[in-house]
Protein backbone atom coordinates (compact mmCIF):
# COMPACT_ATOMS: atom_id res chain seq x y z
CA UNK A 1 0.00 0.00 0.00
CA UNK A 2 3.03 2.53 1.12
CA UNK A 3 4.87 2.02 -2.48
CA UNK A 4 1.54 2.37 -4.75
CA UNK A 5 0.80 5.81 -1.98
CA UNK A 6 4.49 6.90 -2.81
CA UNK A 7 4.42 6.14 -6.54
CA UNK A 8 1.03 8.54 -7.10
CA UNK A 9 2.80 11.43 -5.02
CA UNK A 10 3.67 14.45 -6.88
CA UNK A 11 7.55 15.23 -6.80
CA UNK A 12 6.61 18.03 -3.92
CA UNK A 13 5.25 15.60 -1.75
CA UNK A 14 7.78 13.23 -2.90
CA UNK A 15 10.57 15.44 -1.74
CA UNK A 16 8.82 16.31 1.29
CA UNK A 17 9.03 12.46 2.55
CA UNK A 18 12.43 12.15 1.68
CA UNK A 19 13.28 14.76 3.70
CA UNK A 20 10.86 13.34 6.47
CA UNK A 21 12.67 10.19 6.38
CA UNK A 22 16.47 11.84 5.93
CA UNK A 23 15.23 13.99 8.71
CA UNK A 24 14.05 10.56 10.95
CA UNK A 25 17.42 9.09 10.59
CA UNK A 26 20.37 11.43 10.02
CA UNK A 27 20.13 13.37 13.47
CA UNK A 28 21.90 13.60 16.24
CA UNK A 29 20.05 15.23 18.92
CA UNK A 30 22.16 16.53 22.07
CA UNK A 31 20.62 18.89 24.27
CA UNK A 32 18.85 21.40 22.96
CA UNK A 33 20.47 20.84 19.22
CA UNK A 34 20.06 18.48 16.57
CA UNK A 35 22.62 17.89 14.36
CA UNK A 36 22.01 15.73 10.69
CA UNK A 37 25.16 14.24 10.22
CA UNK A 38 24.39 13.27 6.06
CA UNK A 39 26.20 16.57 4.97
CA UNK A 40 29.44 15.68 6.80
CA UNK A 41 29.84 12.26 5.67
CA UNK A 42 32.29 13.47 2.51
CA UNK A 43 34.14 14.72 4.97
CA UNK A 44 34.61 11.91 7.32
CA UNK A 45 35.49 9.67 4.65
CA UNK A 46 38.06 12.25 3.65
CA UNK A 47 39.47 11.84 7.21
CA UNK A 48 39.63 8.22 7.14
CA UNK A 49 42.16 7.68 4.21
CA UNK A 50 45.36 6.46 4.78
CA UNK A 51 47.43 10.06 5.87
CA UNK A 52 44.87 12.65 5.63
CA UNK A 53 44.91 13.02 9.26
CA UNK A 54 48.89 13.01 9.31
CA UNK A 55 48.76 15.56 6.48
CA UNK A 56 46.68 18.36 8.53
CA UNK A 57 48.47 17.30 11.49
CA UNK A 58 51.83 18.17 9.57
CA UNK A 59 50.28 21.88 8.23
CA UNK A 60 48.52 22.52 11.45
CA UNK A 61 51.33 21.52 13.84
CA UNK A 62 53.23 25.01 13.83
CA UNK A 63 51.70 27.00 11.36
CA UNK A 64 54.35 27.21 8.68
CA UNK A 65 53.37 26.39 5.47
CA UNK A 66 55.14 23.27 3.89
CA UNK A 67 56.17 22.13 0.49
CA UNK A 68 55.32 18.98 -0.89
CA UNK A 69 58.46 17.26 0.61
CA UNK A 70 58.54 18.13 3.60
CA UNK A 71 55.21 16.64 4.02
CA UNK A 72 56.39 13.33 2.21
CA UNK A 73 59.64 13.22 4.74
CA UNK A 74 57.15 14.07 7.84
CA UNK A 75 55.40 10.96 6.95
CA UNK A 76 57.27 7.33 7.64
CA UNK A 77 57.17 4.96 4.74
CA UNK A 78 54.39 6.84 2.76
CA UNK A 79 54.23 6.88 -0.44
CA UNK A 80 54.58 10.31 -2.81
CA UNK A 81 51.50 8.97 -5.05
CA UNK A 82 49.39 8.96 -2.67
CA UNK A 83 50.95 12.36 -0.36
CA UNK A 84 50.05 13.97 -3.61
CA UNK A 85 46.36 12.52 -4.33
CA UNK A 86 45.51 13.44 -0.63
CA UNK A 87 47.02 16.98 -1.19
CA UNK A 88 44.71 17.14 -4.04
CA UNK A 89 41.75 16.16 -2.28
CA UNK A 90 42.16 18.23 0.25
CA UNK A 91 42.30 21.03 -1.53
CA UNK A 92 39.62 20.86 -3.43
CA UNK A 93 37.46 20.23 -0.20
CA UNK A 94 38.94 23.42 0.73
CA UNK A 95 40.91 22.34 3.74
CA UNK A 96 44.31 23.11 2.80
CA UNK A 97 45.57 25.56 0.22
CA UNK A 98 48.45 25.29 -2.64
CA UNK A 99 50.09 28.43 -3.09
CA UNK A 100 52.92 28.63 -5.88
CA UNK A 101 55.66 31.25 -5.38
CA UNK A 102 58.89 31.72 -6.91
CA UNK A 103 60.61 29.59 -4.40
CA UNK A 104 58.27 26.83 -5.24
CA UNK A 105 55.20 25.52 -4.05
CA UNK A 106 53.88 25.46 -0.47
CA UNK A 107 50.63 23.92 1.50
CA UNK A 108 48.96 25.44 4.11
CA UNK A 109 45.63 24.84 6.22
CA UNK A 110 42.60 27.14 5.51
CA UNK A 111 40.22 28.65 8.01
CA UNK A 112 37.65 25.76 7.46
CA UNK A 113 41.22 23.23 7.74
CA UNK A 114 42.27 25.16 11.21
CA UNK A 115 38.41 24.48 12.31
CA UNK A 116 38.66 20.68 11.30
CA UNK A 117 41.96 20.53 13.06
CA UNK A 118 40.52 22.00 16.35
CA UNK A 119 37.49 20.30 16.49
CA UNK A 120 39.38 16.81 16.07
CA UNK A 121 41.94 17.43 19.34
CA UNK A 122 39.40 16.71 21.80
CA UNK A 123 38.37 13.42 20.00
CA UNK A 124 42.14 12.59 18.73
CA UNK A 125 42.68 12.65 22.85
CA UNK A 126 40.15 10.48 23.73
CA UNK A 127 40.74 8.64 21.24
CA UNK A 128 44.43 7.71 22.12
CA UNK A 129 43.25 6.87 25.43
CA UNK A 130 40.71 4.32 24.74
CA UNK A 131 43.14 2.66 22.32
CA UNK A 132 45.96 2.76 25.03
CA UNK A 133 43.13 1.37 27.66
CA UNK A 134 41.92 -1.43 25.16
CA UNK A 135 45.11 -2.03 23.71
CA UNK A 136 44.45 -1.51 20.34
CA UNK A 137 48.06 0.17 19.19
Amino acid sequence: MMIVEIMHMNNEDKERERTRKRNDICMIRTGNETICVDPSLPLFSQIGKKYTMLILAILEHDGIKKNFNEILRSIPHSSSTIISKRLKELENMGLLIRVESDEGVVYSLTRNGKKIMDSLIPFLKISEKISLDLNCT
